[in-house]
Parts: C-alpha cells; structure tokens; sequence
C-alpha cells in the first residue's frame, strides 16, 4: 500500500524539475522578445547630403570645432551640424531647415541666401524666383568660402558653408586644396539649372543702388527690403513721354514740369502728391549729368514712386516705378507712415538715377 505522502527526495526532484521547465519557459520568452526587439526597425535618420558629408569631402574625422560661431553667421538659426578638422582650419556649418521668415515680401529662400552671402562677407547678386538652388564662392581675409541653398524635395529649404583656411606650410597647403577642389565641385553641381537673367541698362543701375540689401528678382518685378520696408519696382517697355523730356539738364524748364504734373494728375486722380514731378539733383552738386525726374505719391494703402530717364538723341525714356504697400493703421499714424514711406522711395529713386549717372554717364 503506497504512502499518503512522497518522501523528500521525490519532492524535491519535482520541485527542480518545475523549476527547470519555468526557467526554461522564460528564458525562450525572452529571446523570442530580444529577436522582436532587434528585428524592429529603428526611427529614420535623413540621410545628410552630398554636399554636406563632412568625412567624405574633407578626407578627415570630424572634430569639435574650437572656435566660436560668428555672430553673423547666427542669423540664419543655430546648424544643425557644426563639424571641423585640419586643425580647425576647415569649417563645416549646415543648416537643414531654414525656419520662414515671417512678415517678409521676399521669400525664405531670398532671405537665406542674403544671409548667408552677409555670413561669408560676400554681396550676392539678387535671389531667382526660377532657382531651385545657388552656390556661392570667395575668398575674403584670407579665407576661402564655399557655399549654397538649395530647395528640399519636401519643399523646404537648406544651406550649407564650408570655410578653409589654408595652412602655411606648402605641402599641407596643397593637400588641403585637392580636398577643397572637391568641396566646390559639390556646391557647384547647384547652379547648372540657373541661367543668369539678361542684365538691361536699367537693372545694372539697380544692382548698384541696392546693393548689400536683401532683393529677389521674380519676372519683371524686382523687389528688395529697405528701412524695414519691402518694396517692389516695375520696369516699363522704352518709349516717349507724353511732354517732351530734355535729356540736358540746361533746357529743363519749370513749365514743362508743371505741364507733366498736370497729365499726372488728370492720369491719377485719386493720388496724394507728396513729391510733384521734380527734377533730381546729380549725386555731386555741379555735375553735368543728364536731365532726371521723380515724382512720388499715395494712392490708398500703397505709396508709388517713379523715375523719368530721358536719353540722349531722342532716344527714348527709362521709366521706372516703386511701389511699397503701407501697414493697417488710421488717423495720424496712418498719414505719418505714408509720408515716411514717400521720402524712403524718393532716396531709392534718388539712388537709382544717382548709380544710373555713375555706370552710364
């Protein structure tokens, strides 16, 4: 007859066999949650592009950069990758999403762009609304600047800027320029879409007069940021004054003017003339420079502006006009923005026709 109980031997035997089989049980649920673990796939990381593969352009392991950001160089946000070598004599700075600009009339890009040519000491010319992209290349102090902003596939926009200092020492010298070769060729590979609009007489004379200003050429409207203020200027076709306009400044008379204010009233009648038609003062009081005029003047929530560029021989007149929309205000504050605004666009139109005098006459 058995007994009502095991001995402690078989019980223990049991107990260790349990054991065994939960261990076992439990060490398989945890490979089979380790195997899970591994094969699920990680977030994504972008991939860095081409041009800002810091190891494969520079030849070097990148290392922390000693040196302060330039304060200029912080306009354009923090980069998200800062990267040296060489002795800190290579520089790397990308930023990957260049955040909108808010209350601008130029695009992010413009203003990007315009920023970083001020990072590089560099005065660019004016941004494309037919660009995808743009490099920029040039020395300044002794320092070699290499950069670009290029449009996203998402969109958005990115900059990248390389700086090299070159070493004293030839052999490194050399050295490092094969690297940097590489390094223009990747920013370079951005400008093979951009053909260079055609440069008129009138557009060079405005490259001048606004230079080191923020400015984006779109169609035939250029515009371009002043005093905190975005204005924009239309050119038109070459042709005649309704008055004959004198290209000397010596048979400039008061009353074809008064004349040309009077078609100008009749053309706007609803305008506030806060500079009738007015003969410009050459840059250099005593030039015998060509006969030039302005007139400026509200209409509604928009202050114009244009110039009158009689040429020479008959040649026709070079017209052209600022436009510039006023902020939402009322009562005082509103007439005092527009006269604000109407002296602003007379020192532009001034400046104009004073760079037109200096390139073309």
């Amino acid at each position: 007859m058995s007994e009502p109980f095991p001995d402690l031997s078989s019980r223990t035997t049991a107990v260790s066999d349990t054991r065994r089989l939960v261990s076992l049980l439990a060490g398989s649920t945890l490979l089979a949650a380790g195997s899970l673990v591994q094969a699920a796939p990680g977030p994504a990381k972008s991939a860095l592009p081409a041009v800002a593969d810091f190891q494969k352009l520079s030849g070097s392991r990148a290392a922390r950069c000693s040196v302060a950001l330039e304060p200029a160089l912080r306009s354009l946000g923090t980069p998200a990758l800062r990267q040296c070598a060489w002795s800190g004599r290579v520089e790397m700075l990308y930023w990957q999403d260049i955040a909108d600009i808010p209350h601008s009339c130029l695009p992010t890009a413009a203003i990007a762009w315009h920023r970083l040519g001020a990072g590089a000491h560099a005065v660019l010319r004016p941004w494309s609304g037919s660009w995808s992209g743009q490099s920029l290349q040039l020395q300044y102090n002794g320092v070699e600047h290499a950069g670009m902003v290029w449009r996203q596939p998402d969109g958005g926009w990115s900059a990248v800027l390389w700086r090299w200092r070159p070493s004293e020492r030839l052999a490194t010298r050399n050295w490092q320029r094969g690297h940097w070769k590489d390094v223009a060729a990747a920013v370079r590979a951005v400008d093979a879409a951009n053909p260079a609009p055609p440069r008129t007489p009138l557009m060079m004379a405005w490259l001048d007069a606004t230079n080191g200003k923020p400015r984006a050429i779109d169609g035939d409207a250029w515009r371009w940021v002043s005093a905190d203020a975005c204005l924009s200027l239309q050119t038109a076709s070459l042709g005649q004054a309704q008055l004959h306009l004198p290209h000397s400044r010596d048979d400039a008379r008061l009353e074809q003017r008064s004349a040309m204010q009077v078609q100008l009233a009749r053309r706007f009648p609803q305008a506030q003339w806060l500079r009738p038609f007015t003969l410009v003062e050459p840059a250099i009081s005593g030039d015998r420079t060509g006969a030039k005029f302005l007139a400026v003047w509200q209409e509604g929530a928009a202050v114009r502006g244009q110039l009158w560029i009689p040429l020479r021989d008959q040649g026709g007149i070079v017209r052209a006009r600022i436009s510039s929309a006023l902020p939402a205000a009322g009562g005082t504050r509103a007439a005092e923005s527009g006269k604000a605004r109407a002296a602003l666009i007379e020192r532009e139109l001034g400046a104009l026709a004073h760079a037109w005098e200096a390139r073309h006459e």
